[in-house]
């Protein structure tokens, strides 16, 4: 398995890292869903905001969010992406989360899925932006 993870993430950026803490857990000490949920769109929309150099986005949706494997406390989260898609106001991302044992170098599948994030104006209201943004090659 790791070494189809990393030939997926070869052609992704790393977007952010968590190590699981014990508050992070659920009652079979496994991480908890939400948490991870939190980490993925919190990290993917600043690594979002970053490319595009927009920070007013929102997140309009997370497609095909499936739990692979759990994580447990010391494992290190590693979260990638890449931007897949633009739209008139909105960018869709691919993000990959990974569990990486440090003790035994065991990488494993956590998520993969899409997240769609749309630019919003000063009205809070959806805007073209990237019918003037050129993305960066």
């Amino acid at each position: 398995m790791s070494d189809a993870i990393r030939e997926k993430i070869k052609e992704m950026d790393l977007v952010t890292q968590h190590l699981v803490q014990p508050d992070d857990l659920n009652y079979h000490n496994n991480l908890f869903g939400g948490k991870m949920l939190s980490w993925i769109d919190e990290g993917m929309a600043m690594f979002v905001m970053t490319k595009i150099q927009y920070t007013n986005i929102v997140t309009i949706s997370m497609d095909n969010v499936v739990f692979r494997s759990p994580a447990r406390a010391g494992d290190i989260i590693q979260i990638y992406g890449k931007i897949v898609k633009y739209g008139k106001s909105s960018v869709t991302s691919k993000t990959l989360a990974i569990t990486n044992n440090p003790q035994t170098g065991k990488l494993s599948e956590v998520i993969e899925s899409e997240i769609t994030y749309v630019c919003l104006g000063e009205k809070g209201k959806p805007i073209a932006y990237f019918r003037t943004f050129t993305p960066p090659i």
